[in-house]
């Protein structure tokens, strides 16, 4: 029996949950709920415009861009674990951070660097816990998606916390103390139960090492000019659209709509919530048709939501109940999307899993950086729902590029698979 047959075998038959995948809680609660409601209306509200605010999460989201790095570094080096839990202790001391930050702009940005490389951390490498561990198709899809349910159940609790801080009358620094202490206790759970799914990288790594000597020779322009680039190109345009809206949520929906803060907390919420009945949807189609289903229902929902949020922002009085569904499409896109990222990413690269997820996470940081700025800056010139007309743009744009480059070269690889077969 080979060594990578060995490991399939061991683990076809283990459980969906592993509590390691708590990481997860650091771009659930961390990102969608604790970053998304807190620092925007925080700084806007300190600096007085929305310009600063976007330049915040942009420096968040730029930060990100270390992926490729700390993927391939955790790759190099089979440092995994090391990585995933210095990013969810670093998000930790990012929110202390914010706490005391008071109105200093130089710790705004010190702030938001450390928490988008310590998400980045987390984002790009967590995943190969899952990809890089030698399993089996059934359990991988199994682990994934329980891993990435764990991200919607976080934003859930975050938002629930922080839209009961806020309705207590705590004080901002007190609510980012809270989502420190939050993160610090994953930061406990993952470090204490993540070693021996860290020895499964390890132990699947042999077989693998004629590969990973040959990748590591691909160069910049192998990984951009490729599928995988384009891949790339579209991740980077969703997120544009995604993050973009994403980031100025809290601004968004009171200027735009008229739905107060506490509102605005428990939609976040009901995102969250309404994501793990998606993510099981999506796990479930992409046990039966493929990860690309997956991906372009997502990038069409995301598109959807945001065209309709744009066009009813126009109205001077817009429905609130039509234009929250809308923003629910637009958030439910993210389950179909992000359960088939880090596969996708491995199926399409040439180069090592934890570096290939590294690229996916800094295209999307580019295109939240893009989103970011943009934003700030529409918000302040034309308004807040410039916003989600940026977002219907980018997203329509990603969508068509699906179906004209995207699906060509799915439908390439399978034909080169069967035909090996």
């Amino acid at each position: 029996m080979t060594n990578q047959a060995a490991i399939e075998n061991k683990n076809v038959k283990g459980p969906s949950f592993e509590w390691w995948m708590i990481s997860n809680i650091v771009l659930g609660a961390g990102f969608s709920a604790f970053v998304a409601l807190l620092i925007p209306p925080y700084v806007t509200g300190v600096t007085g415009n929305a310009t600063d605010a976007g330049v915040v999460m942009a420096i968040v989201s730029l930060a990100a861009v270390m992926g490729p790095i700390l993927g391939g570094f955790a790759d190099r080096y089979h440092a995994h674990r090391l990585i995933t839990g210095l990013g969810i202790l670093g998000t930790a001391v990012a929110f202390l951070m914010f706490s005391i930050s008071a109105e200093s702009n130089a710790l705004y940005a010190l702030d938001a660097i450390l928490m988008g490389v310590s998400i980045a951390a987390v984002s790009a490498v967590a995943p190969v816990f899952i990809v890089g561990a030698g399993l089996p198709q059934a359990l991988q899809a199994k682990r994934l998606t329980t891993f990435n349910l764990v991200a919607p159940v976080g934003q859930v609790l975050g938002g629930m916390l922080i839209g009961a801080a806020a309705a207590a009358g705590w004080a901002y620094n007190q609510r980012f103390f809270l989502a420190a202490a939050v993160i610090f206790i994953c930061f406990i759970i993952f470090w204490f139960t993540s070693k021996k799914p860290a020895e499964r990288i390890l132990d699947a790594t042999p077989a693998d090492k004629a590969a990973v000597k040959q990748t590591q020779k691909v160069g910049l322009k192998g990984v951009l000019f490729s599928i995988f680039g384009m891949y790339l190109l579209i991740l980077t345009l969703g997120s544009v659209a995604q993050n973009g809206i994403n980031n100025q949520i809290a601004n968004i929906l009171p200027n735009v709509y008229g739905i107060d803060e506490a509102t605005t907390s428990g939609l976040i919420s009901l995102a969250g919530l309404l994501n793990i009945l998606f993510f099981f949807i999506a796990g479930a189609w992409m046990a039966r048709k493929g990860s690309m289903p997956d991906f372009t229902t997502g990038n069409v929902m995301r598109f959807v939501g945001a065209l309709g949020m744009a066009i009813l922002g126009m109205a001077v009085k817009s429905p609130i109940l039509i234009a929250v569904a809308f923003m629910q499409i637009l958030y439910q896109g993210t389950p179909f999307i992000r359960l088939t990222q880090p596969v996708l990413a491995v199926r399409f690269a040439t180069i090592p899993a934890g570096q290939a997820i590294g690229w996916v996470i800094g295209a999307s940081a580019i295109g939240s950086f893009l989103g970011s700025v943009l934003g700030g800056l529409l918000a302040d010139n034309v308004g807040f729902n410039a916003i989600n007309w940026m977002g219907a743009i980018a997203a329509g744009i990603a969508t068509l590029l699906i179906f004209i480059s995207l699906w060509p070269g799915e439908r390439k690889k399978r034909a080169e698979e069967a035909a090996a077969a």
